[in-house]
């Protein structure tokens, strides 16, 4: 697998030196406090040398001062030049209260333990980018046993003054940046980047200079990348509160526990707001990487940060440490180790100013996926062109994908067209042309005019194209492929996909055609009890038999399996399983029902029992988001839910939407469908404009709530003279709809409800 690809569930194999942090013997890596009798001192074996201090003396207990100077720790100071190639900063977990706590998370010896304890950011960042990166590490107040304690908000804005206010480490700024973080280090580092963003493009009133908002500006401007071990971003779960419990059971009787863990509850509020304000804060183009746990910490506990908070802004680039539990994922073993060795490989692609290159995602599980995409890529040794063909919701977007990972860093130039046949064509040509040419079109250029560019490159160059859900839409890219060259003949392949073979042969041979099949009985069982049981220990006899009729009625067909599979998922009543067995029985013996409609009555289980704003949120969605931002929808639904992330979060966790590596929304074109289905022809609430398309029988104009006229030239006669009616209308989509539509529609109107 290329290692720039979006996939990155690297699963570390338990060999003799990769097995569970938490098992391993002679490992001395600072596991939190150790086990003490009552009022013991508290304390964690390592101590090491302390680099030197950068910043000003630590901060007191005193609360006087409007902003508290933390210490800033330089761990490479054989790197004298005022313009590093990098700055890292890192940025530590909860403290103890012992000496030097803040380098205690970055504190590890190797699997032998023969060694040292170590810095490891110290000694192996400085081995291994030598003496052109400054290293700095961060000491605020974290500490559990404190008799005082800021915020979280507090210590962000404190920050700001530690970091840019030395005239000896500002230049640092010009240059690119990284950031580093473990556990509640993460909510830190948020902070940090929202209150420099407050203060530098919000102009809320503030106490910096001219000097340090220009600071603070250059920094996020040259932010290229951000690292997050173990770190839970996830706001209204329990597992922040999950993980302050097991922080305060650390605690010695005697001690009393910080403000931070007495206030625990209001804090995880705040959670969502702050990683809104996050991803609101960035550039869009900053690489975002997670590492996340993949060993409990023991049985009580368990996996203290699930995958799903850890990885949460992640966009799918992430790694799953397996043999490392909450307490040793920011203490790796040696330099091979996964979490340091791909650290290191993003440090070094921000260092280049590199952005990973946008790849499709993966779905969190798979099933035999990897085989398949290896017969595919076979027959495309043989073949200049091959098409994957089935009916919807059997795999053959999700295997596109997994090919194009796989082996795209095979090939001299790659492009991966997605769900070609809702797209315009010119818009899918503009974008082949980007991927193979790195040609971009200036205002008013005709993509037809570079075809050849794009023929070129395809003839004298090794390209892989994959076409996804081509439709009619293959002869009109006109790609240079014939279905009868030879390797000789070109050495650049197309894989295609689509449900009507019928589309496609007259230009993929007959030997070059896959069906799809559905999932043999134990693939699909692996596949449902994954997403049904992803939280459990065990399962009793009573669920294994219900899942295997479910998994019967569902017919092999992974969609089916992965979306019902992800509703019952935390469901413990017997009786709701067993009502969604009979509504999927239901569903798929409708006599003369076509696949479609049989696949959609079996989605729509999952879509019944949503609460009513996330049926109104997937709608909305499935009618007018797909290809805009998370965090644009945010904001518009952001008046009318106290939680917009939550209940994205919550629909993408059911598999009825999901978002890209660049947090672009989008879902699985039957979800979609089916969506549409429902907004236009059952609830009759939205309209969206096709040529031909009319108005439902029984549909009210005045009761619509979203409207798209995309593209649309002329505006239906139905929709014209209608003065003073929408007062209903909340979402209004006019991309690229001709003037005469627009100023026909929008005059006289009452629009004053509208979001969008």
């Amino acid at each position: 697998m290329n290692e720039w690809s979006s996939a990155h569930r690297i699963v570390v194999g338990r060999t003799e030196n990769s097995f569970p942090h938490h098992k391993r013997k002679n490992v001395h890596v600072s596991q939190g406090p150790p086990k003490q009798r009552k009022g013991d001192v508290m304390q964690i074996p390592g101590v090491i040398n302390t680099p030197r201090v950068m910043g000003e003396s630590a901060p007191s207990s005193s609360r006087q001062d409007t902003h508290v100077r933390y210490p800033v720790h330089d761990l490479n100071p054989d790197c004298i030049s005022k313009n590093p190639n990098l700055t890292i900063i890192f940025f530590h977990g909860i403290t103890y209260g012992i000496d030097d706590d803040w380098k205690q998370t970055w504190t590890t010896r190797s699997m032998d333990g023969k060694e040292e304890c170590i810095c490891w950011p110290e000694m192996w960042i400085t081995q291994d980018l030598n003496d052109t990166v400054k290293i700095l590490s961060l000491s605020y107040n974290s500490n559990v046993v404190a008799s005082v304690h800021e915020d979280v908000t507090e210590i962000g804005q404190n920050l700001i003054q530690s970091l840019v206010t030395d005239s000896r480490y500002e230049t640092f700024w010009d240059g690119p940046v990284a950031l580093v973080a473990y556990s509640f280090g993460g909510l830190v580092l948020k902070s940090l980047v929202v209150e420099m963003h407050k203060h530098v493009y919000q102009k809320q009133k503030t106490n910096l200079d001219a000097k340090t908002q220009n600071c603070c500006e250059k920094f996020l401007k040259n932010l290229k990348g951000v690292v997050f071990y173990g770190v839970p971003h996830a706001g209204g779960t329990q597992d922040l509160s999950k993980y302050f419990e097991w922080q305060c059971q650390q605690i010695a009787k005697d001690k009393t526990p910080s403000s931070l863990l007495k206030n625990m509850k209001s804090f995880d509020r705040k959670m969502e707001q702050l990683s809104i304000d996050f991803e609101k804060s960035i550039c869009e183009d900053i690489n975002i990487y997670a590492f996340a746990e993949g060993s409990p910490i023991d049985d009580t506990w368990g996996i203290l940060v699930p995958m799903a908070s850890a990885i949460r802004l992640s966009n799918n680039n992430y790694y799953i440490v397996e043999d490392a539990n909450h307490l040793t994922i920011c203490k790796p073993p040696s330099k091979d180790h996964i979490s340091y060795s791909k650290l290191l490989e993003c440090l070094k692609n921000f260092m280049k100013g590199k952005k990973k290159p946008t790849m499709p995602p993966l779905p969190s599980y798979e099933v035999a996926l990897e085989d398949k995409a290896n017969a595919i890529n076979s027959l495309l040794q043989k073949e200049s062109i091959v098409a994957l063909v089935g009916m919807g919701g059997i795999g053959k977007t999700t295997l596109s994908r997994k090919v194009y990972h796989l082996f795209h860093n095979q090939y001299e130039k790659s492009s991966f067209l997605e769900d070609v046949k809702s797209k315009h064509i010119n818009d899918v040509k503009k974008k082949l042309l980007r991927d193979l040419c790195d040609t971009k079109l200036q205002k008013g250029e005709d993509v037809d005019d570079y075809l050849d560019e794009i023929k070129q490159c395809m003839i004298s160059k090794k390209v892989l194209v994959v076409v996804d859900d081509v439709g009619k839409n293959l002869a009109a890219l006109q790609l240079p492929i014939h279905k009868h060259a030879t390797n000789v003949d070109c050495k650049s392949k197309v894989l295609v996909n689509s449900r009507n073979w019928q589309e496609l042969k007259n230009h993929v041979k007959e030997s070059a055609k896959v069906d799809m099949t559905l999932l043999e009985e134990e693939q699909a069982r692996e596949l449902f009890m994954f997403h049904a049981f992803k939280h459990a220990n065990c399962v009793t006899n009573d669920f294994q038999n219900i899942s295997m009729e479910i998994i019967k009625a569902c017919g092999g067909l992974p969609l089916s399996l992965e979306v019902l599979g992800c509703y019952l998922c935390d469901i413990h009543e017997l009786k709701i399983w067993k009502d969604a067995l009979q509504e999927l029985k239901d569903g798929r013996n409708i006599p003369g029902s076509s696949n479609n409609e049989m696949l959609w009555k079996t989605l729509q289980i999952s879509y019944d029992h949503l609460i009513q704003i996330e049926k109104d949120m997937f709608l909305d969605i499935a009618c007018f988001f797909i290809g805009f931002k998370k965090s644009t929808f945010c904001r518009v639904y952001g008046d009318y839910s106290s939680s917009p992330m939550l209940r994205l979060q919550n629909l993408k966790d059911k598999s009825l939407i999901k978002w890209a590596e660049d947090g672009s929304l989008y879902m699985h074109e039957q979800l979609r469908d089916m969506g549409r289905n429902i907004a236009t022809e059952i609830t009759m609430s939205r309209f969206i404009w096709k040529p031909n398309i009319f108005l439902q029988k029984n549909q009210v104009v005045e009761d619509l709530e979203g409207i798209s006229f995309k593209e649309c030239e002329n505006l239906p006669s139905f929709f014209r003279n209608r003065s003073k009616e929408f007062h209903n209308l909340k979402l209004l989509d006019l991309t690229k709809a001709s003037p005469n539509t627009v100023e026909n529609f929008i005059q006289g109107q009452d629009l004053n409800n509208l979001r969008w």
